[in-house]
């Protein structure tokens, strides 16, 4: 792989960071702040503070659901076929996705649309994988 094939692989996947994981902190740790700051304000009770801090982590897996589909595909986009797998494995050692099949892979709410360009981008990858593999 050359320097600036790797390049644009880290690109996207800073990317991947600052638009699927970034809103999701945010939205976590947002509603865990303002269920704390409410309470100490003595607007809400303990009851409502902690399922503040349910609905946190339920709000922020579903924005995570929502946008790794959209990142997925631009991100694949972006690069060429051939660095198709580096990405993808680099996307779950950074957390970005999960491996393919995995429960928590499943959670990904996706149009009929992405899920047609997430399959045509693993099956490009299958491809590869097996002419990598044939020779």
């Amino acid at each position: 792989m050359k320097k600036e094939d790797e390049i644009q692989v880290n690109k996207v996947l800073n990317m991947g960071q600052l638009f699927v994981n970034l809103p999701v902190m945010i939205v976590m740790f947002g509603l865990m702040w303002l269920s704390y700051y409410l309470k100490e304000a003595e607007i809400i009770s303990m009851m409502l503070t902690s399922f503040g801090f349910i609905l946190s982590f339920i709000l922020g897996w579903l924005t995570w659901s929502v946008l790794v589909p959209l990142w997925r595909i631009w991100a694949f986009g972006k690069i060429e076929e051939e660095f198709y797998y580096y990405l993808k494995q680099e996307a779950i050692y950074a957390m970005l996705i999960w491996p393919d099949g995995s429960f928590f892979e499943k959670t990904e709410i996706r149009t009929k649309e992405q899920k047609l360009k997430i399959k045509a981008i693993n099956d490009k990858i299958d491809e590869l994988m097996e002419d990598e593999y044939n020779y």
